[in-house]
């Protein structure tokens, strides 16, 4: 319906008495047209709440300074007054209401003023046209085209929800009521009444209902855009780098101002497409350094056609100011390093965030600035600046959030969006924490026992991950690693470990794989995968930023739902420890650090769905335990316009994680032509998962004749060769199973003595080396050894000769030990000759 359509129902509601109707009516024809008096003053007296009315006609007189009836209202509000007569009787001389918003929840950006509005010394905004009441956080829009709001986008790698599932060092990469839009218009106070309950009913969270702040007049600003170099080196092709500065906070102090960096690659195309704009997950990704990092993977592909540009979102990356917490980084080496008592870690985690917390207070940040809503009106004001009347959204995890954001916001400048692993606007990702994660789970369970491989190797694979989860919860234990140079990282493994450990695993498309054998090795002792991933630990915060993170996770995931609604039964038995780093403990101690944060919860209407005609391709992992499926599919009734692909072998992020190239195919097709389905043949060629099993001598391993140190001798034919006489097989990326000769100018009992020293931590195996054996092969006799590294066996045959040892090692794990011992390390053994 048009507005003038939306104006005569919302006036023939009014009439008959139905006035909920009226100002649902009255809602949209001021969010079409944010300069209408006749809607604000007709939303005016369809509501019912005090503080709502005042705003509603404070707008209308706005606009219209000699509206002698909004004037006479507010008034009647000051002081209580009899009943006053409806202004739709007919004959009443008042202008006819057009349509009404309720009050804004959040701050509004730039808006752009009627000509005829605008104050005579008012700089012209340069602001892209928008068709809707600006929302505190976003800028008013002129006339809305019929179009419905739109839907999500993506963006990237990393992180929503960026957080991060781990211990272990991953990042779990890391509601329906209209709102009120304010709209910068002269003559507003700064602050209207106090706040007032949004009814239970008019909010699609599920948190219980949400104080409506204060409406607060937008201020009308210029967004200025200023090229610079390049913070990187440039790949081969045109790309130009800059800063936006906007306001810090759209309701604030104007001359407050961030900068937030860009970069724009240009299209090889003289002609090209609309851009396609990178939205960055975490929250508190960067993107900008990120884009000549994965340039193949995430700008190249779209560059046949079209600009592609990113932009650090405010808080983040190369931005200024960046919300990052040294003391948070600092405390939390401490804690890798074991230096950190476990009765007082949750303590020590709650005193960094408070200080990180209190070092940006006292900078003058305002933090309340840092939400998806200010990060949406970034984006139309650089859109603006850039001189795109519209572009192609590309958002990943949490960046499908700001996409949808965008879509609902500004659906005006939006083409299509790519929605790739999505986060609900109107879901909280932390009260679903455990939901999410037995998504993933059960992907895995069922799979491995679907397939034969897998299911001979690891039978009962579900009861068996969660008879080592409560084992470890009884009885943890602690594993040390050395990190050469920086020192050691030790970690109390619980249940809770092994858990983030595999989701971590089939959060990430390339580790599926060894999900099984990590929860059988742990049965077993050997937390050799625990191991090799200590050292990403001491990178948990790179290309993060804490602050950000913390800020936008309490505000729009933690309070936005209760403590005890949090705090479910499946949470309780699954979620002991959250590792959401840097947040720390269980539910309770999340809420206690988002309090200490001063973080408030969403505004009303924050958390109001994308409901959208705009052509969408949303894309979703099956096994991503982030961004479930389950969102994907939650998100599509809301969408008109979409086009729905499940990779049934991948995690999160698809697009990024897919090395067939079929995701970024199906995207392309998409962008090409939104309005026809891709073509999905390419997923009928995509390969299941391969598990890894423990090898047990069976298919037998083919050998190839080498040369090292004036011998020969066999060696597994397909392994790959170091160059250094080392053969590493490489069958998963967690595969630390390696033979390989060496020979030194010392004698025997030397090398025992050297790696038989407790002092010196027997070098970095786990003790002396033990004598298992000799053997006398080909002339030469050889003493055999055995000893340990991290738990995994190794296996050491030597012999001595005019004072030089030839040395043969082998390491490997201990489910495939005896196998390895048998087909790999004696052969070797026996087949060295000169």
């Amino acid at each position: 319906m048009s507005k003038d359509e939306l104006l005569k129902a919302a006036i023939a509601a009014a009439k008959s008495g139905e006035r909920s109707q009226a100002a649902g009516l009255f809602m949209q024809v001021v969010k079409i047209d944010p300069a209408c008096e006749q809607g604000w003053l007709g939303l005016g007296y369809c509501l019912s709440e005090p503080e709502r009315r005042e705003y509603c006609f404070r707008r209308a007189l706005a606009i219209n300074p000699n509206n002698r009836i909004a004037r006479s209202e507010l008034a009647r509000l000051e002081k209580p007054a009899p009943a006053k007569q409806s202004p739709f009787v007919e004959g009443s001389d008042s202008p006819k209401p057009a349509v009404p918003v309720a009050p804004p929840p959040h701050p509004a950006p730039p808006t752009v003023l009627p000509q005829a509005q605008k104050p005579a010394a008012a700089p012209e905004p340069v602001v892209p046209p928008t068709n809707k009441p600006a929302r505190p956080g976003q800028a008013a829009r002129k006339k809305k085209k019929s179009n419905l709001p739109l839907v999500a986008v993506f963006a990237i790698l990393s992180v929503f929800l960026v957080v991060s599932v781990v211990v272990i060092g991953y990042w779990v990469l890391n509601a329906s009521a209209p709102s009120v839009p304010a709209a910068a218009q002269p003559g507003l106070p700064a602050q209207v009444s106090t706040s007032t309950p949004a009814p239970a009913t008019s909010t699609p969270t599920p948190n219980p209902p949400t104080p409506i702040p204060s409406p607060l007049p937008t201020i009308v600003y210029i967004p200025v855009y200023e090229s610079a170099p390049c913070p990187f080196d440039a790949p081969i092709t045109v790309v130009n780098c800059g800063y936006l500065t906007v306001p810090e906070s759209r309701t604030g102090n104007p001359s407050r101002t961030i900068k937030l960096a860009v970069a724009v690659y240009r299209s090889r195309n003289p002609n090209p497409a609309e851009p396609v704009v990178f939205l960055q997950g975490g929250p508190g990704g960067g993107a900008v350094e990120l884009s000549a990092n994965a340039y193949e993977v995430l700008v190249g592909p779209f560059l046949g056609r079209h600009d592609f540009i990113v932009f650090d979102q405010r808080g983040t990356g190369l931005s200024d100011p960046a919300l990052e917490c040294d003391e948070l980084k600092a405390m939390y080496v401490q804690d890798i390093r074991g230096l950190i008592d476990p009765s007082t870690r949750n303590l020590v985690y709650t005193n960094a965030v408070r200080s990180c917390n209190g070092l940006m207070l006292g900078l003058g940040i305002q933090l309340q600035a840092y939400t998806t809503l200010e990060s949406a009106a970034d984006f139309r004001d650089l859109l603006a600046v850039l001189g795109y009347p519209k572009a192609n959204l590309y958002g990943a995890s949490y960046g499908t959030r700001l996409a949808q954001v965008i879509m609902r916001e500004y659906p005006e400048i939006v083409k299509t969006a790519i929605l790739d692993s999505v986060v609900p606007i109107e879901t909280s990702v932390f009260k679903n924490y455990s939901n999410s994660m037995m998504a993933g789970l059960e992907t895995l369970f069922t799979n491995c026992a679907r397939d034969p491989q897998c299911n001979a190797a690891y039978p009962n694979l579900e009861a068996t991950f969660w008879e080592v989860v409560k084992e470890l919860d009884e009885n943890p234990v602690t594993v040390t690693s050395s990190n050469y140079p920086t020192g050691l990282i030790t970690q109390t493994v619980t249940g809770e470990t092994l858990i983030n450990l595999v989701l971590g695993s089939i959060k990430h498309s390339s580790f599926i794989g060894t999900a099984p054998q990590t929860i059988s090795r742990f049965k077993g002792g050997d937390f050799s995968t625990l191991v090799m991933q200590q050292s990403s630990l001491l990178f948990m915060f790179d290309g993060i930023a804490p602050g950000l993170f913390i800020n936008m996770t309490c505000h729009e995931q933690v309070l936005a739902t209760t403590l005890e609604e949090a705090h479910t039964e499946s949470n309780r038995q699954i979620i002991r420890d959250y590792a959401w780093l840097p947040f720390y403990g269980d539910v309770e101690d999340i809420y206690k650090m988002c309090n200490s944060w001063k973080a408030s919860p969403p505004a009303y209407g924050e958390n109001d769905p994308a409901i959208s005609d705009i052509p969408t391709l949303i894309i979703a992992g099956s096994y991503d335990p982030t961004t479930p499926p389950g969102y994907g599919q939650q998100i599509r009734p809301n969408l008109s316009n979409h086009y729905y692909f499940e990779f049934p072998n991948l995690g999160h992020v698809p697009t990024s994680a897919d090395s067939t190239g079929c995701a970024m195919g199906i995207v392309r097709q998409f962008l090409d032509n939104p309005s026809r389905e891709p073509d999905r043949a390419c997923m009928g060629g995509l390969k299941k998962p391969i598990f890894v099993a423990p090898y047990t001598g069976d298919p037998a391993i083919a050998f190839k004749t080498a040369r090292a140190y004036g011998f020969r001798l066999s060696v597994p034919n397909d392994w790959y060769d170091n160059g250094d006489g080392f053969y590493y097989r490489g069958n998963s990326p967690f595969d630390i199973t390696e033979v390989g000769i060496l020979r030194l100018p010392i004698g025997i009992s030397s090398i025992r003595d050297y790696f038989s020293q407790q002092i010196y931590g027997y070098r970095g195996l786990g003790g002396p080396l033990v004598l298992a054996g000799q053997r006398s092969v080909n002339g030469f006799n050889w003493q055999l050894y055995t000893s340990s590294s991290y738990g995994r066996p190794v296996d050491i045959a030597m012999f001595e000769e005019r004072g030089w040892t030839t040395i043969i090692m082998q390491f490997c794990n201990k489910d495939e030990h005896d196998a390895l011992h048998r087909t790999v390390f004696l052969p070797m053994v026996d087949s060295l000759k000169r």
